[in-house]
């Protein structure tokens, strides 16, 4: 049969017709003798033809077509297509898992046998010893010699004692055997001699019947193991073959291959470090040199985690480089981007660490947001959900005292990750938010109500708004540290203190976003020189002003010297870089975390959007590693809405409102514990610490409803207040009036108030 375009098919055969039935309808009764053997068929007429015919529907469908072609088989002829054998394919699977059935059999027998060897002759240490000799550790070369002779003399010694070890078990055989040949003769005199027992020749006829019923035991014991000793052979064999070897890639599936493509093994790994072009390595492997795997290939999170010890002249450094990821990621048949070693900076430059992600694993989502649906947030007590790794591990950081810098190209998610780290401070109730939104595309209108200060637009007029709102950050931080000194505050502002309605110390979160757009404004509010009024003021904020719980926050598209100046990018705590077009760009947001193996350039655009590469003061990095991929938590602009709605009904519910942050409110006057402690013992004698601190809660909530037994003992230690043990720790009143009388006299040091830890 000839298809629609005239090419003759390979596996149709022109069959000969014997029967008039078998012609088709449309020729005719008459044209059954007519019919002659087809030309070049091979075959005879009446011969017997072996194949399948076709189904009746395919013939009927087969029958459609002919009648639709132009070009019409010869008349006479009758054409059915034969399929190919259905059997074949299984024939060839069949055969091809057999073969490797053998081969894996075979390699096992052949571990097996080396091992054997190395155990006679001691390979593996020999082994070592060769590698050290290349290497020219003299340390290792004579502990591995000495373990050699240590070896040695112990086998030498064994051999020795075999013959007394042998006669010694011979003994101990002999004297069972006559222990229990007396014991059944003593057991069957007693039974004779007792009234109504069996007679000598019964017991022994019942021994004798024992004794065949555990021969006819072994008798089948032995020959199971002799006709099963060949399959648990071959069985144990294959599973040491799959252990020792892998199979070669001719005797498996296109599936199979595939599956052992993705498949991260000691083997697999040493033979594309073989093949990444660093000379020292690759012939140190050609020589027959072993890797030392510190960390063996182990599941973690969605990919494969292993440390190697390189060997002399190679360093983990070595293998940084975008290219060489790019030619091991190949090796391992896997996209750039799924390949991530890094250098642990606490270990040896020879120390390599490397994950592997499974495949599809940079594919996959982000859980959703733990803080999305409920829950409150404490800048003090908790670290915001911020994402998960490629391993799946949840990473939470800190916000307290710490200032970010994010960078990314457009379109990568750069907004969106600031945007949650907003959300996630405004379910605190104490946060203040100042927000510029530089490219006032709307995607930070939600907190239009939530911030004291909210800007939007990417003007000059508004970067100058922008500048303005920086100094005032700036104002506010002098203002800060003058209280502080007024007030005898040393060391960090506590959570008590900075909680605490009207103290003027609650933390301050400043987002400034594209802020290119700030510093690539006119002089003199942007520019890169130093007396641009916007470095000016950001190269304070980052110098002093994360002590009194103020932050600055800042993501860039363009990171460059111009529009993200050198001075302002260097006093960020936490970097964070989603995809960015190349290396020095990666540089300039992620600093010297680069030269260790973070590669944000080599992020997908798009498909790893929200995607990033942090680095710094995330309490969640790896310890040991330079960086961590995050997929971050998205929240959608409605959902972010939702959050918002959220953290207003929490501020309502703490008595808090949102003023502008022009308006300073003047710091409270400090608290007296010394004063609540003696009115909390409502002129007792004697007063349980238990019953204090639950005065003391009772009268003040909003100063001691934090205080726990430990901070009242700290409290009473400063003013050195003796605490009496006997069944309850209790203190008296004299010994507080004593301690106020001592104070007021200057006897004791000042600092009495709420602000002091």
């Amino acid at each position: 049969q000839a298809d629609d375009a005239g090419r003759e098919h390979t596996n149709v055969v022109h069959l000969p017709v014997r029967h008039a039935d078998a012609v088709r309808a449309d020729t005719g009764p008459a044209a059954a003798d007519a019919v002659p053997t087809a030309p070049g068929s091979g075959v005879e007429r009446d011969a017997a033809i072996a194949g399948q015919l076709l189904t009746p529907e395919e013939s009927a469908a087969l029958d459609r077509r002919i009648a639709e072609q132009t070009v019409r088989a010869r008349a006479g002829e009758l054409v059915r297509v034969v399929r190919a054998n259905p059997t074949a394919g299984k024939a060839a699977k069949g055969v091809r898992v057999a073969a490797r059935a053998g081969w894996t059999v075979a390699q096992g027998h052949l571990s097996w046998t080396r091992r054997a060897v190395q155990a006679l002759t001691y390979g593996h240490v020999r082994e070592q010893i060769r590698l050290a000799q290349v290497a020219g550790d003299s340390v290792a070369l004579a502990e591995w010699t000495d373990r050699l002779d240590a070896l040695k003399n112990g086998r030498a010694e064994r051999m020795r004692a075999l013959p007394g070890t042998l006669w010694a078990g011979l003994k101990a055989l002999m004297f069972a055997v006559t222990v229990l040949a007396g014991v059944l003769l003593i057991c069957g005199v007693v039974i004779q001699l007792t009234p109504g027992g069996w007679d000598w020749a019964s017991w022994w006829a019942m021994l004798g019947d024992v004794a065949g019923v555990v021969g006819v035991l072994a008798t089948i014991a032995v020959q199971l193991l002799v006709w099963g000793a060949a399959p648990a052979l071959l069985v144990a064999a294959w599973r040491e073959g799959r252990r020792s070897a892998m199979v070669p890639r001719w005797l498996v599936s296109e599936t199979e291959r595939a599956e052992m493509d993705s498949e991260i093994t000691p083997d697999l790994i040493t033979r594309a470090l073989a093949h990444v072009k660093v000379t020292a390595l690759t012939t140190f492997l050609k020589q027959g040199g072993q890797l030392e795997y510190l960390v063996q290939p182990r599941e973690q999170g969605g990919g494969t985690y292993t440390q190697i010890k390189l060997p002399m002249g190679v360093v983990a450094a070595d293998l940084l480089p975008s290219g060489k990821v790019e030619l091991l990621a190949g090796n391992l048949s896997r996209h750039k981007h799924e390949v991530w070693p890094q250098r642990d900076p606490k270990a040896d430059a020879r120390v390599l660490d490397l994950w592997v992600a499974d495949k599809g694993t940079m594919d996959r989502p982000a859980p959703a947001w733990p803080l999305l649906e409920d829950g409150e947030f404490d800048v003090f007590r908790d670290r915001l959900p911020f994402g998960v790794t490629m391993r799946q591990e949840q990473i939470g950081v800190g916000m307290l005292q710490k200032h970010w810098l994010i960078g990314a190209t457009s379109k990568q998610g750069k907004s969106t990750v600031m945007r949650l780290i907003a959300l996630g401070l405004a379910l605190d109730p104490t946060v203040e938010l100042l927000v510029a939104d530089l490219k006032g595309d709307g995607d930070w209108k939600m907190f239009a109500r939530r911030a004291t200060q909210y800007i939007e637009g990417s003007t000059d007029e508004h970067a100058g708004r922008t500048c303005d709102m920086l100094e005032w950050a700036v104002a506010e931080m002098e203002r800060r540290y003058q209280a502080k000194s007024d007030q005898g505050v040393v060391g960090p502002i506590s959570r008590e203190l900075s909680r605490r309605k009207g103290s003027g110390f609650h933390p301050i979160y400043v987002f400034v976003d594209e802020c290119q757009v700030l510093y690539g404004a006119p002089h003199p509010i942007g520019g890169t020189k130093d007396d641009s009024r916007a470095v000016k003021a950001a190269k304070r904020l980052h110098d002093q002003a994360r002590a009194v719980n103020i932050h600055l926050l800042q993501a860039t598209q363009r990171p460059d010297d111009r529009t993200l100046p050198v001075r302002v990018r260097e006093g960020a705590h936490v970097r964070c870089a989603l995809n960015v077009p190349n290396e020095n760009t990666a540089k300039m947001i992620l600093a010297d975390a680069v030269d260790r193996g973070a590669r944000p350039q080599d992020l997908r655009p798009g498909a790893d959007a929200g995607t990033v590469v942090a680095t710094g003061e995330v309490e969640d990095i790896p310890a040991g590693q330079a960086f961590v991929i995050t997929r971050t938590h998205y929240v959608s602009t409605k959902d972010a809405y939702r959050v918002v709605d959220r953290a207003m009904s929490i501020l309502a519910r703490y008595g808090r409102t949102v003023e502008p942050a022009t308006d300073t409110t003047e710091p409270a006057a400090p608290v007296d514990h010394l004063a609540d402690i003696e009115h909390a013992m409502r002129d007792e004698p004697r007063t349980r610490t238990t019953v204090v601190l639950a005065r003391l809660i009772e009268d003040n909530p909003a100063v001691y409803e934090t205080w726990n037994a430990e901070r009242l003992a700290e409290e009473l230690r400063r003013w050195e207040i003796p605490v009496v043990k006997s069944s309850n720790k209790v203190i008296k009143a004299e010994d507080v009036q004593n301690a106020i009388t001592r104070r007021d006299n200057g006897e004791l040091p000042a600092g009495n108030d709420d602000t002091t830890e």
